[in-house]
C-alpha cells in the first residue's frame, strides 16, 4: 500500500528533478536551479487569459510537490517561463503544440508575436513575498522549445531583462500537473 502511494504521488509531479542551467546573474544574483517543472496551463495576463506551456526552473527541492500543495518555497528562486501561440485575428492563445522559437513580450505595447514568450525571474523572502528589488521581467530575448511531449518541455532560453542583466540557459522539464492548479489560484501557502 504505500508502495503504491509513493508510485501516485512521483506519477502525480513527474517522478524526476529534471535538468536545467542558467549563465549569468540577475540583479547581482546567481542562480542555480536544482528542478525545472512544467505543465500545459492557463495564465492570467492583464490583457486577459491564454493557454501557455508552463514552465518553472526553481532552486529549493520538492518543487513539484510544493506548488502540488499550492504552496511558495520560503527564500527561494525561480525562473518562469510561460509560452504561448497567439491567434493574432481574436488575440487569444494556445499552448504550444510543437516546437519553435519565442520570442519574449513585455505586454508593454505593440502587436504581440505569434509565438510569445513571457519570462520573469522572483525571488522570495521568508514569508513567501516576492522581493520587487531583487526579482525582474523579461524585456527581450527568446525561448526555444526543441521537444514538447506530454506536458514536458526540452529547450532553451536567452533573456534580457528590464534590470538590463542578460541570462542564458536550457531546461530540460519534468511534468507537474499541480502546477497548471497552483497558476490558476490567486492565493498560496508559504512553506
Amino acid at each position: 500500500m504505500r508502495s503504491a502511494m509513493m508510485l501516485a504521488a512521483l506519477a502525480a509531479c513527474g517522478g524526476g528533478h529534471a535538468a536545467a542551467t542558467f549563465q549569468g546573474t540577475v540583479k547581482g544574483q546567481s542562480f542555480a536551479p536544482t528542478e525545472a517543472i512544467s505543465s500545459p496551463a492557463t495564465a492570467h495576463f492583464s490583457v486577459g487569459t491564454a493557454g501557455v506551456a508552463a514552465i518553472v526552473l526553481g532552486d529549493s527541492g520538492g518543487l513539484c510537490a510544493k506548488v502540488t500543495a499550492n504552496t511558495e518555497p520560503k527564500n527561494g528562486k525561480a525562473l518562469v517561463v510561460l509560452l504561448t501561440d497567439v491567434n493574432l485575428a481574436t488575440l487569444s492563445g494556445n499552448a504550444p503544440t510543437g516546437v519553435g522559437t519565442y520570442a519574449i513580450y513585455d505586454f508593454s505595447g505593440g502587436t504581440p508575436p505569434v509565438h510569445l514568450a513571457y519570462v520573469s525571474f522572483g525571488v522570495n523572502d521568508a514569508s513567501c513575498v516576492q522581493d520587487p528589488s531583487r526579482s525582474a521581467t523579461g524585456k527581450s530575448g527568446a525561448v526555444t522549445i526543441t521537444r514538447n511531449s506530454g506536458g514536458t518541455y526540452a529547450g532553451a532560453f536567452d533573456v534580457t531583462f528590464d534590470s538590463g542583466d542578460r541570462v542564458t540557459g536550457s531546461f530540460d522539464t519534468a511534468a507537474c500537473t499541480g502546477l497548471q492548479t497552483f497558476l490558476g489560484s490567486a492565493t498560496h501557502g508559504c512553506g
